[in-house]
């Protein structure tokens, strides 16, 4: 397996706070509704059990986005590596770059957080929810112009 050289980018876990903000009102709700549930009915049992697996699947979705998603910034491309057993790649060559856009919401402002969308040619590759943004942007747009400027150079 070949070791890639560059920038590598994951998902920020504080980009999913609106999760763990849901997964605490969801938990208070569940623990408020326990002394009404009677667990020998099987609707009190349906009733905890879905709401046990919003609380499960909205505080793991961070860790599965962490460990499923990689971004990679190289010196000639913006890499997406997705999976674990089955590895897919979409890379877009700095030469293919149509656009580049920083996104942050409020919370992104505030916790200095958001994405980055590499537009190309043929795809995009947008890199979710790292911190930070502005600093990859302004690599990426660097490395561009660098790019751009040799080949500039070079028919001189």
């Amino acid at each position: 397996m070949e070791e890639v050289k560059g920038l590598k980018c994951k998902t920020a876990r504080i980009s999913y706070l609106w999760n763990y903000f849901l997964v605490a009102l969801i938990a208070i709700f569940l623990i408020l509704l326990l002394p009404y549930l009677s667990f020998e009915s099987l609707y009190s049992q349906l009733i905890f059990l879905i709401l046990f697996s919003i609380i499960l699947i909205l505080f793991l979705e961070p860790e599965a986005e962490k460990v499923l998603r990689e971004y990679i910034v190289t010196d000639t491309e913006v890499r997406k590596v997705e999976g674990i057993i089955t590895k897919k790649t979409v890379s877009i060559p700095y030469q293919s770059v149509a656009d580049i856009k920083t996104i942050k919401g409020v919370l992104g402002r505030i916790f200095n957080f958001g994405d980055v969308v590499v537009k190309g040619v043929k795809g995009d590759i947008i890199i979710k929810g790292i911190r930070e943004p502005e600093r990859i942007t302004k690599i990426i747009e660097n490395r561009i112009a660098r790019l751009r400027g040799k080949k500039d150079e070079e028919p001189a």
